[in-house]
């Protein structure tokens, strides 16, 4: 069953979003906050409102061992639309404000006192207003110190996420320009930042040599493993994780015609992925069609019959049972088969047409099966790889393939930090997908 995604419309954000927690719950998923026009004809005599798309808690999910305060899903609601530059700036005064009150009342020793919030202005949309606070968690000093902490850590991340006070206004269109593609707040800042660091403000105002600069920046955050790479008479084992829907199958499928037919090394598949209905089977076709031997396995025993019968092998490539990033019983449920299998190689597959938040929800679930690389799906879904470039960025992990579209093998390809560079720069369509061989 898919996800089901719900809208609330009020002239304010918090309006909106207390219509979510009345109607969703307070564990509800903020997708997508923006502003539209409701009512006037043909966009014209109607007035602007705060649209709030959310989705319901997922059913089975293990609950957390820690509950999101009030701060931190406020915080992480909001970071769900763009904002203007000012409302981020009255946001980080309000926290900077907020935090010096807590302060000085710890170092007198009145703590017992509520926290009172200065005025914010409340006529732009988006602007964050003061949270209301449990008379309990007032007269607590703990409470107080602990509420004091967390604001301090989200104000450390707004300031990332707010271009330097500094910089040029005309160079603020570059910033604007990578969050349209985008790119993560504290990444596009950190990028023009950069940027205006290294080089001579007088040369960067020439849009062409911004632009240039720009994309040697990128070069030197992306990291990539240059592919896999076969020694003969060496079994290399690799194995491609991720939720479902993103991939996994067919793209094993294009790595196994990849090395067995073109490179003609020997190629054993096995698969994990005994959930899905016929998902064996859809390997089973790829696997008759290239001529190699593939094995189904159901448990740690068959995993391990599989991986002996496949020793002589250059490459086994295995492919796992996907799910919902938020079953954490089934994502320790594969890291005990990978424990057994111990591949060389852990590939996390991630559709590029997802959201930098829901990107991180994935790479944070998958964590625990130890990726040593990245390889991205669905590039011909999307023309904004801002997100894509954000991942591998705060990740730290390097890219290995890029996969532009349906066709076995052709349509996957080396990911290099030029190749990256130019899907976010490039206004367009900058796919090759013709070839997954180094360049």
């Amino acid at each position: 069953m898919g996800q089901t995604f719900h809208k609330f419309r009020a002239e304010t954000f918090d309006e909106a979003y207390q219509k979510m927690v009345r109607a969703l719950g307070d564990d509800a998923l903020v997708i997508n906050t923006t502003e539209v026009t409701e009512g006037g004809i043909l966009g014209l005599g109607g007035r602007k409102v705060i649209e709030l798309t959310a989705t319901p808690p997922v059913q089975g999910r293990l609950a957390p061992t820690r509950r999101p305060s009030l701060i931190e899903k406020r915080y992480a609601a909001q970071g769900a639309t763009l904002g203007s530059d000012e409302t981020m700036n009255d946001t980080i005064a309000y926290f900077k404000q907020v935090v010096s009150d807590a302060q000085a009342r710890m170092a007198v020793g009145k703590g017992l006192q509520p926290l009172v919030s200065p005025p914010l202005r409340r006529d732009k949309p988006g602007s964050i207003l003061p949270f209301p606070r449990s008379g309990d968690a007032a007269r607590d000093a703990e409470g107080l110190q602990r509420e004091l902490q967390e604001m301090r850590q989200l104000l450390q991340a707004l300031v990332k996420e707010t271009p330097d006070a500094a910089m040029p206004a005309e160079f603020l269109p570059h910033y604007h320009a990578l969050l349209e593609r985008g790119v993560a707040r504290a990444v596009a800042a950190s990028l023009v930042a950069a940027v205006l660091r290294e080089s001579d403000p007088g040369v960067l105002r020439n849009p062409r040599v911004f632009r240039e600069r720009l994309r040697m920046e990128m070069h030197k955050r992306i990291s990539v493993t240059r592919g896999i790479q076969l020694v003969r008479g060496r079994r290399r084992t690799v194995a491609l994780v991720g939720a479902t829907g993103v991939g996994k199958t067919t793209n094993l499928a294009k790595l196994a015609a990849l090395f067995a037919v073109q490179e003609r090394a020997p190629v054993g598949l096995i698969t994990m992925d005994t959930y899905r209905v016929a998902a064996p089977e859809q390997l089973r076709v790829y696997a008759n069609i290239m001529g190699l031997p593939m094995r189904i396995t159901n448990d740690a025993a068959e995993l391990t019959y599989a991986l002996n019968a496949f020793r002589e092998y250059d490459l086994v490539l295995m492919d796992t049972a996907g799910g919902s990033q938020f079953n954490q019983e089934q994502i320790r449920e594969l890291k005990s088969l990978l424990d057994i299998a111990r591949p060389d190689e852990v590939m996390l597959v991630l559709p590029a047409n997802m959201q930098v938040e829901e990107l991180r929800s994935v790479v944070e679930s998958f964590r625990c099966t130890n990726p040593t690389s990245l390889l991205f799906s669905k590039l011909d879904e999307t023309r904004r790889y801002g997100a894509l470039f954000s991942i591998a960025v705060e990740a730290n992990l390097p890219l290995s393939y890029f996969s532009v579209g349906q066709n076995v093998p052709d349509d996957i390809e080396l990911a290099t930090p030029s190749k990256t560079a130019k899907l976010l720069l490039e206004d367009s369509d900058s796919r090759v997908g013709s070839s997954a061989k180094s360049s």
